[in-house]
Parts: C-alpha cells; structure tokens; sequence
C-alpha cells in the first residue's frame, strides 16, 4: 500500500519532470472517423484500425497513473551506471515526447489504410493540443461510402490442369459482389487460392504468382476485379508433383555428411543411417508424406509437427528436390535433430497438488526421453515437502495429546517417489489406426508411492498403479483416459489423540480405513488459452472418477454376499472404495490490454459413495482454503457448510473435507513495473457433506449454500520471468461461514496483523492459481 501511495505521488507531482522546456509530453490521442456519408458504417472499425497505427504510444498508464515514467523521474540521472541508472532504465520509462510524433506522416499512413479499405476519396487531418507541458493529439477522418465489388472475373483457360483446381475451388472465394472493396480481403482470396493448389501438388506455386486488375472507371462507386496468373510463371509452378523417394535422416545434426549410402530400406522409406537411436517402426507413426502420393501442404505439416511432438528430437526439417528420374516427382529429405536424451533436475518450490496440500519442497528428477529407442520418456520423480503458512485459524494452545506446533509452524510433511513412462503412440491389444492429427497420441504408465504424516495426528501411505491414453484430436480438445487407475491407502502410526477423533466419529473412521481404490479416471479439457490474439479465452476441464463398480460385479457374480456397512467386501483384507465423482474446473480469460487480465473462474464437484462404501475415500475427498482456493483462509480449514471445528482440532489444522465443492474466483491481474506484477482479487466457497455425519450444518441444503460461502478478499505480488512465477498473495476474510446468521461478515474486525481468527493470510506458491 505505501509503495502505491508513493508511486500514485511521484505520478501527481514529476510526471513532467524530465520533459524538456520547449516540449510536451505526448499523454494521448483521439481518433474521430467522420462516417455520416458511409453506408456501411464501419466508423468504429476504422477508428480502432487507425488508432493502431500511431507511433510511439503514450507511456504506459495504471488508472490514469504512469508508474513506468514515475520510476524513470524519480531516479533520473545522467550518470551511465551506478544503482540509479540501472533502476531508471530497467524499471522506468523515459517520457515521451510531442516531438516524437510525425502527425504528417501517421496522417499520411492512415489516408493509406483507408484507401485500402475502399476509400479511395479520404481527407486525414490532425490537431494538438498543450497545456501544461502535456499533448494531447486529435485526428478526424472525413469518408465516403466505399467503392463496391461489381463484377468478379477469373482468367482461366482448359488448357492447364492448375486452371481448373482454381476453377473448382471458386465457390470458396472470399471475394463477394457488393462488398467494399478491401486490399486485406483480396490479399486472403491469393492465400486462400495458393493453399487450395497446394493441396493438390502444386508444391511450387506461391500467392504472388496471381495478379489482380481493378476498373474503378465503371461508375456509381463501384469495381470490377480481374484475377489471372502473371504470364511470366515458369512451368513447374503450373504443375502437381508426387512424392517418390523419401529419406529419413533419424539422427541428424549440422555437418553431417548426407551421404545416404548406409540406409535401411523399411515400408517403401529410406531410413539413414540405422536403427541405434530411434527405430523407424516407431517414427513412422508420425510420417504421413507417401510413395506415389499426390504432394499436400497438410501432410507436410502434420509430418513436420508429428515428429517435432516427439521427446526425442529438438529440431525437425523437411526439404524437397525435383526427382532427377521421373516427370512431376518430388524427393523429400526429413531431418530430424536429436535432443538431449538424459537429465537430471533439481528443483525448490512452493508445492500444490490436486487435493489441495501446498506449501514449500524440493523435486529431484531423472529423464529419459528415448528410454527404450521409441522416443519413450521415463521419468522417475522424487519429491518431499512440507507446509507453512502465516494467519487464520489455529492460533492458541494446544491440546493434551497434540504436538505444538505454533513455533515450527509444521502442519505436515510429505515423501514421494513416481515413475512415469510416457509412450508416444496408442499401446492396445486392439489393431487402432493412425490419428491424422498434430499432436502425438500418448499411452501413460505410472507406479508411485507416496507418504504423508500429520503431525501429531498420523501417517498415511499411498501406493498406486495407472495405465492410460492422451490424446487431442485437435488443438483446443484433450481427451485422457485412465482405464486402470489402481490405489492403495493404509493409515498408520496413529496418535491417541487422532484414535480418540476416530473413535468418537464413525464417518471420520470410515475415511481413513485401510483400502483399495479400483477403477478409472476419464477427463476432457477444451481449452483457447493458445490463441493469445484472442480478446476472450475459456479453459473448462471435465473430470469422472470411478471405483469398484468392476470389482464389485465379479463378486456378484460369484456370489459374494451383498456388502453392509459392518460387513463389506473386501479385497486382500482390506475394504475396496466404491464410488463416483464428478468434477468440473471452468475458466475464462478476459484480455484487457497488453498485460491486463480479467480473470473468473469456477469450479465445481460432488462424489457419491455407495455400494461397499459408505463414505468417499479420504484421499478423494474435496477441500477449500489455501493458495489455489479461497486465499483468505488456511488449506483446508474452511467447512464443511457451517460446520464450526472444536478448537482442539483447528489448532492442529486437521483436515476439513467433504463430497461437494463449489468455489469461485475473481482475480484482476496488471503490470507494475518490468517483470513485477500485481493483482486484485475475490475468493468464495464452501465444500458440504451428501449424508449427515454428525457435524452440525455440514449437509448441503440447495436453498442454504450461497449464504454458506467463505468469502476472501486481496492483493497479490507476482515476480513473473517468463518461465518461473513467484506469487505472494495477502488474503483477508470477509465473511466466515461457521459464525452464528449476522455475525459472518467479519471485514470490520479486520486489525491489519497475521494474529487470530480473522487475520490475513500470507500464500506464498509457485505459478498463477488458475
């Protein structure tokens, strides 16, 4: 707050400090498109075109303020090094200037575009306005309605076989009667008329090669559009070309020799010079260029980013040469570079898994990214972390039986080891064929344990098995499937005070029993987030998680008697979890500047146990607060509903879980200076339990829940370098839900410290939460 109020000063009082005497500083610009005579009314459009051409942009602006510019004035010097220098021209902005805009020629530049745009007849003017050693600058358009596409003509003759694939395609053309004029448009319809031919092999033919001419003569504002090839094409442009030889170069780098006398032929390819590191059977699956097949710009490119999918190659390559020996034949070299194969990797964080455990930790990892000569990547991952957060719940004394932990501030640490082996093709007893898509197809093997102790409370182990499939079968859809998701949970080393918890709480018993998870994860992830041109983007991830159900229909059949809740059946000695969960995670990016970012989220879920459960699995069960959730309260200390947690446990931070969930987030994020951002945000939910289990107000009451929401509130520092995010985020409680109707809304009891029940929390984490 004090570095804001200081920089909200500098930005009041120096904001022309630096500014020369006999200049202004340039503080921003009007764009007006005078478009009353315009039918088309494209006013708005044209004024936002334009607005883009102006150069250079005002300094960059924070609410009206410009911290970049008050960095700059305040540690202004003319020294060349030294602290001040480094801080002025890393930190700050310098002013700019007035002078700096040539209104001419930006006036001149922006006559161009709107000739382009189909108004041939335009006047630009501009004004500047002083006052106070600031400028600003107004420029008005004066347009007409826009000369209009007549008749549209193609000159194409039988003669050549590339006249009639343009002939073919004309009922995709762009180019449409009684549309404005438009040079971008006209542009497209070559680009869209040279990916058309190479589609059907014309590997040497270029949008360049096609020339428009335009009568504007023909009166009553409108044109006539001629389309033709230049006479001056040489011929192998005019030509489809097939593929006949294709080498592979599997283990390439710059000067190698490319001598292809040591090649193995294998399915009509040459593959140079052997199989030592990755075997052609295996690379094959990502060429899709064929013997004696017509050339196409698409597998061309689903070849090059196939194989560039692929762990063990950095760089992929495809050169083409005319066939030496046959008419309108191609030769097609694919050189593949390889990456490095071994590394190993250590790695301090802040961690934060999916069921919500944060906090800091070390991974040391090894990576094999041609593990078996199938460009297979074998990971093996060892991990330990420990949490540590400031504020919130918890503070006081201990209770008898429970480690104190207020000077440590331990809640839990954890150690894991997990190995992974992800293969880059679908591994099936069944004959599957080849995806045409861009993306590699995965086929994921896991094997991992996990260990986890509470202190003063338990220790948990973990083991668990999976094998499943990724795949996307176009860039904004994802698809895993885990069909067999294999788990194994066993509580130990207990403390009388847990047994005592576990003793008094059936539910709470049911939990934590030693058992068997046996089923499979399925999930879908649409996602835009890869199309940064976008204003908008959404990102919504679908989760359905099963137990039991197979295992449990084997010994049906075999005729186990059906499970009780003092009786269930059991696998090995230990029960097997039954049940169904269903999880949502929704996401929606507003872009509302170059760094500025709107950003919602929700996230919803339920698991229903049943048959030989009768709770959800410890391990599987939901949880709210913490760094990723409602920030303002500690990991896992919010509900479930209303419930209010004896203090015995809420000091030793015992773990709050339920079957239900739903969470928001509203998070503002924007630029402070360099690589520093900041961030605004709100934080709501809650998690409820489907049966009664002895907690007061913890069951999930539709017409209840939206009052039963913990609400947060903050700001947050992120130090973000592009490929590593450090983020402090400062939650405040607003409301908390386990207080008495009319006493929740706790904001005026805010004291501004990290002591007590409603103090602020201090999340520190690695990455952006969602």
């Amino acid at each position: 707050m004090l570095l804001l109020l200081t920089w909200m000063l500098l930005a009041g009082c120096s904001v022309t400090k630096t500014v020369p005497e006999d200049d202004a500083l340039f503080t921003g610009f009007t764009v007006k498109v005078d478009d009353t005579k315009d039918s088309s009314k494209r006013g708005p459009q044209m004024e936002t075109e334009l607005g883009a051409t102006v150069r250079p942009e005002p300094n960059a602006s924070i609410l009206g303020l410009r911290p970049k510019l008050a960095i700059y004035n305040a540690f202004y010097t003319e020294k060349e090094k030294g602290l001040k220098h480094w801080i002025m021209t890393k930190l700050g902005e310098p002013p700019v200037l007035v002078s700096q805009v040539d209104t001419g020629s930006i006036s001149q530049i922006m006559s161009n575009r709107l000739h382009n745009r189909g108004y041939f007849n335009n006047t630009v003017g501009s004004t500047t306005e002083v006052k106070d050693k600031k400028a600003t600058i107004s420029w008005t358009a004066h347009i007409k309605d826009p000369y209009r596409l007549r008749n549209i003509k193609y000159t194409l003759s039988d003669s050549l076989e590339v006249h009639q694939a343009i002939k073919q395609a004309r009922s995709k053309s762009l180019l449409k009667s009684g549309d404005p004029y438009d040079l971008s448009v006209m542009t497209d319809e070559r680009i869209r008329i040279d990916s058309t031919l190479k589609g059907k092999g014309y590997y040497y033919f270029s949008p360049d090669l096609l020339i428009y001419s335009v009568d504007t003569t023909v009166g009553n504002r409108q044109a006539d559009v001629l389309l033709r090839i230049k006479n001056a094409t040489a011929a192998q442009a005019l030509q489809p070309y097939k593929m006949d030889d294709i080498f592979i170069f599997a283990n390439y780098s710059l000067g190698d020799s490319l001598a292809v006398s040591d090649t193995i032929d294998y399915k009509g390819y040459h593959y140079i010079p052997n199989e030592n590191y990755v075997r052609a059977r295996h690379l094959l699956d990502g060429v899709f260029l064929e013997h004696d097949s017509l050339y196409t710009r698409q597998d061309h490119l689903l070849t090059i980013r196939r194989l560039a999918g692929l762990a063990a190659y950095k760089f992929v390559n495809i050169d083409y040469e005319p066939d030496t020996t046959g008419e309108g034949k191609l030769d097609a070299f694919v050189y593949l570079t390889p990456a490095l194969k071994k590394s190993l990797r250590a790695e301090a964080r802040m961690v934060s898994k999916s069921n919500n455990f944060a906090g800091p930790g070390l991974t040391v990892s090894f990576r094999n990214r041609n593990a078996f000569k199938g460009s297979e990547v074998l990971n093996v991952e060892f991990t330990g972390s420990f949490e540590s957060q400031v504020g919130g719940r918890g503070t006081g004394t201990a209770p008898e039986g429970v480690e104190d932990t207020v000077n440590t501030n331990l809640t839990s640490y954890e150690l894991g080891v997990q190995t992974t082996l992800a293969i880059p093709r679908i591994v099936s007893p069944f004959n599957l064929r080849n995806l045409r898509t861009e993306f590699v197809p995965q086929t994921r093997i896991g094997l991992g344990f996990n260990f986890l102790s509470r202190s003063g409370f338990y220790q948990l182990n973990s083991y668990n098995a999976t094998y499943g499939y990724t795949w996307r079968p176009k860039e904004t859809l994802t698809f895993d499937a885990t069909p067999i998701n294999l788990q194994y949970v066993r509580l130990t080393n207990t403390t009388i005070a847990f047994d005592t918890l576990l003793a008094n709480n059936q539910y709470l018993r049911r939990s934590f029993e030693n058992q068997f998870i046996i089923g499979g994860i399925y999930q879908m992830t649409y996602s835009t987030q890869m199309r940064k041109d976008r204003t908008s983007n959404v990102f919504n991830r679908i989760t359905l998680d099963m137990s039991g159900n197979v295992v449990s229909g084997f010994q049906s059949l075999i005729g186990k008697p059906k499970p009780t809740e003092e009786e269930p059946r059991v696998l090995y000695k230990d029960r097997f979890a039954q049940y169904v969960m269903l999880d949502n995670d929704f996401r929606h990016y507003l872009n509302l500047g170059e760094e500025s970012q709107l950003v919602a989220r929700l996230a919803t879920g339920v698991g229903y146990s049943y048959g030989n459960s009768t709770t959800m699995p410890y391990v599987k069960q939901f949880s709210v607060g913490g760094p990723n959730s409602v920030r303002a309260f500690r990991a896992r200390s919010v509900g479930p509903g209303t419930y209010n947690v004896p203090d015995s446990v809420a000091f030793s931070f015992f773990d709050q879980v339920g079957d239900i969930r739903i969470e928001s987030n509203l998070e503002y994020r924007f630029p402070i200076a360099g690589f520093f951002k900041g961030a605004v945000f709100v934080d709501a939910g809650n998690i409820w339990m489907l049966r009664e289990t002895g907690k007061d107000g913890g069951k999930f009451e539709a017409k209840d829940f939206l009052g039963e929401l913990a609400v947060g509130t903050g700001a947050g520092l992120r130090v973000d370098i592009e490929f590593f995010v450090i983020r402090l985020d400062l939650g405040i409680p607003v409301r908390v839900p386990y207080l008495p109707k009319g006493d929740r809304f706790v904001l005026n009891e805010f004291n501004g410290s990290f002591s007590g029940d409603y103090g602020m929390v201090l999340n520190i984490a690695i990455g952006y939460p969602f």
